[in-house]
């Protein structure tokens, strides 16, 4: 037998030309089990799960950078942090915040449901407004906060950051009242910069700009119902858009072709970060940890610790921490959220607060300020530390100390 002879038998010997291979060719019906996928993957094994703009969102990444948001794979960047940074406060910036968890709260005892677990109390809530709530555990620290939209006399919608509907069914027992998830059948947009009200107007909303902070109201954009709100977390001028899942795709679209002329561009969560801290918002999982989930209850806030006392009001009837809020604004704050002024450089790592030679603190979350031309910080300091205005310096990268300001926030103001 010649080489080429002993080269062939190899060949067919690793061809399987049984009578159920498909190799076989036209004709011949295969063994379904060549088919069939070698590891079956279970339902609850998927970690990743896509908004209903993903496929929308990744036609305009550049970059391929994603982020983990409550589970959900959303953009980071699409272009550049610089380019969409300057959209966002210069002309118009459009981002996937369908992650954000919303519930919806009805029934005859919504209202006294609401008033039992947020600091504030909602009867006074017109309809289609928005109003921050922030609902705490009996100690006092915050378990969630985000915004309550009252959509009839008894429905409401709260919008978070992080999911426990676990508690809010317990705590809903003995009232009639129902709590649902309704995550998945609400897609959000935001649309913010000075020219967002411009786009709103071109993509077909009738005087946007007419829409005061804290209201919202019935759309149609396109024929697509839409309730938008003037709410978000990046100062300025914000809109947000709440629309079924089927409509979001061609909502993004609309929005982004009627922005075209003012120079709008998509913006993924880095640049919203930078937004956010320079507007002075806590974060939660970021710059403290809710009451239900924190492995240590140090990384736990009351609202009094992020100068959220304005939210709170301790002369109505009993809520949630009542008793414990009231000890805290009696005696203070052991520890407080501050702002910081830094002028180091774009990325520059930054460590713990310190005061002389004693360390009195911790940055939580900074970013570079385009618009400040600083490092703007959140940080959680004692509050026996805040009797001097300066003398506080962070440690930074080889254990060299930079001065640092405390700054009111928001750090941009906007008119």
């Amino acid at each position: 037998m010649t080489d080429r002879q002993d080269d062939q038998a190899l060949a067919d010997a690793a061809i399987d030309v049984s009578r159920d291979s498909p190799l076989n060719g036209a004709g011949v019906a295969p063994d379904p089990a060549w088919f069939e996928q070698s590891v079956v993957e279970e339902p609850f094994s998927r970690h990743v799960l896509t908004t209903p703009l993903h496929l929308d969102v990744a036609a305009e990444s550049r970059t391929n950078r994603w982020v983990d948001w409550s589970g959900y794979t959303v953009a980071d960047v699409y272009t550049s942090v610089d380019q969409e940074y300057d959209a966002l406060r210069t002309r118009a910036a459009l981002s996937d915040i369908s992650p954000l968890i919303k519930y919806r709260v009805s029934g005859r005892e919504a209202v006294p449901f609401l008033n039992r677990l947020l600091t504030r109390s909602v009867e006074t809530l017109n309809i289609d407004r928005a109003a921050r709530a922030i609902l705490c555990a009996g100690d006092g620290n915050i378990i969630t906060q985000g915004m309550l939209f009252r959509l009839a006399e008894e429905e409401f919608r709260l919008v978070v950051r992080s999911s426990h509907l676990d508690w809010l069914e317990q705590s809903a027992i003995g009232f009639d009242v129902r709590v649902e998830d309704v995550s998945g059948t609400i897609a959000g947009l935001s649309l913010a910069g000075p020219a967002a009200a411009k786009v709103l107007a071109a993509a077909g909303m009738e005087k946007p700009e007419a829409l005061s902070k804290g209201e919202a109201r019935w759309e149609q954009l396109g024929g697509m119902p839409t309730y938008v709100s003037r709410t978000g977390m990046m100062g300025g001028t914000e809109y947000e858009l709440w629309t079924d899942p089927s409509d979001a795709s061609v909502l993004w679209r609309r929005l982004l072709d009627a922005g075209r002329t003012q120079g709008i561009r998509p913006v993924g969560a880095a640049a919203r970060d930078v937004a956010r801290l320079e507007n002075g918002v806590a974060l939660e999982g970021v710059d403290y940890q809710s009451a239900l989930t924190a492995f240590d209850s140090a990384d736990t806030r009351t609202p009094y610790d992020l100068s959220l006392g304005g939210l709170v009001d301790l002369e109505r009837t009993v809520f949630n921490g009542q008793k414990s809020l009231s000890r805290v604004a009696d005696r203070g704050s052991a520890s407080v959220l501050v702002g910081l002024e830094l002028a180091l450089a774009e990325g520059a790592p930054i460590g713990p607060v310190c005061m002389e030679e004693s360390r009195v603190g911790q940055v939580k979350s900074h970013a570079w300020s385009p618009s400040l031309q600083c490092v703007v910080a959140l940080a959680v300091i004692e509050a026996s530390a805040l009797g001097a205005s300066d003398g506080f310096t962070v440690e930074t990268a080889g254990s060299s100390r930079q001065p640092v300001k405390l700054a009111k926030r928001p750090f941009l103001r906007f008119s």
